[in-house]
């Protein structure tokens, strides 16, 4: 019997390229931002960085939580450190890297780009990479801004990072948010050219779901204990079959139920408290659903630092791009 040929299906107006089919297993990589619940954003105003003494601190317990979680699924983890967690706790970055994690830098005091200059921002990144450096006795490579901050109006931070010794930041997030993202970035690694056009830094964006021609965020923090889990899972599915990584990030806090009540507006009880008893078994589920486990040929979660050749050719394929394009639209 004669069989006919199936017609080449063309993208529908509007949607993205079809990406190159790849046979490499997929790169997937669980972040963790290293911070205090008091320190986080939303308690920004509320909570003075002079009263942060007056709050109980809870990160060694939450950190003892996901260190046994990813022992015992064996999940291999970027840890960016807050300078000031690892002053008050200096043992917790070289317990990470002792168990086979990576140690990256968050800053210093969890201070969003946008109430730095680039001459406090040097000041900032330089000492909380060098405390992390001496922690641990190995190089700090990546870097990643509070709130991810680093945006169209913080891109002069691109030549501090560079200029700071950095590899690759992990900042930018392809999405649009009333405090921050770039949508029009790359959802792939790609190279973040810098104002004076002479640096150039390795960027690696978080997991996004790509729907209807719309970048949704489905990485982590608030899209994962508010949303249901099967779009993060979606996420993931697409990220493989597109040949991207799917970089995911958490914070210790997220795992802590009985986290102190602070005196947060509306929005952010709702944002910081919610999910936060299921969050755990949630993270643990999808850790082992897309584990090197199962037939599939995928990789284990490992650190984003040992992958680095594989983003480094991927960001190559990509381009670059620059935060200054189209600054006064």
């Amino acid at each position: 019997m004669t069989q006919t040929a199936e017609p080449t299906r063309q993208p529908a107006p509007g949607s993205p390229a079809p990406q190159p089919q790849t046979t490499e297993v997929p790169i997937r990589c669980v972040t963790i931002d290293v911070e205090e619940y008091f320190q986080i954003e939303a308690a920004h105003g509320a909570i003075g960085q002079a009263n942060w003494g007056d709050w109980p601190s809870r990160v060694r317990r939450n950190m003892d939580l996901l260190l046994d979680l990813f022992d015992r699924t064996g999940c291999r983890a970027t840890f960016f450190f807050l300078g000031c967690v690892a002053e008050r706790h200096p043992d917790l970055a070289r317990r990470c890297v002792d168990m086979g994690h990576e140690v990256a830098s968050h800053g210093l005091m969890h201070d969003r780009l946008h109430r730095l200059t680039p001459e406090t921002m040097r000041q900032d990144v330089q000492w909380s990479k060098r405390l992390l450096e001496d922690q641990t006795g190995m190089p700090v490579l990546g870097y990643r801004a509070p709130t991810w901050s680093l945006t169209r109006q913080t891109s002069w931070a691109v030549d501090v990072l560079a200029d700071a010794g950095f590899v690759y930041d992990a900042s930018v997030f392809p999405v649009r948010h009333p405090m921050y993202g770039v949508p029009d970035a790359p959802d792939r690694p790609f190279y973040l050219e810098g104002g004076a056009g002479q640096s150039r830094l390795l960027e690696l964006p978080p997991l996004t779901w790509r729907v209807m021609g719309k970048k949704l965020a489905v990485a982590g923090g608030g899209y994962f204990r508010l949303l249901p889990l099967s779009l993060m899972k979606r996420g993931l599915n697409q990220a493989a079959a597109e040949g991207r990584p799917a970089i995911l990030y958490f914070h210790p806090w997220e795992f802590d139920p009985d986290m102190p009540k602070m005196p947060l507006n509306m929005t952010g009880r709702m944002r910081t408290y919610t999910g936060l008893r299921s969050a755990a078994d949630k993270l643990e589920q999808i850790i082992r659903d897309f584990d090197s486990g199962s037939e599939a040929s995928v990789t284990g979660w490992l650190p984003i630092g040992e992958h680095l050749d594989r983003f480094k050719t991927m960001a190559k394929q990509t381009g670059g791009f620059t935060l200054l394009r189209q600054a006064a639209a």
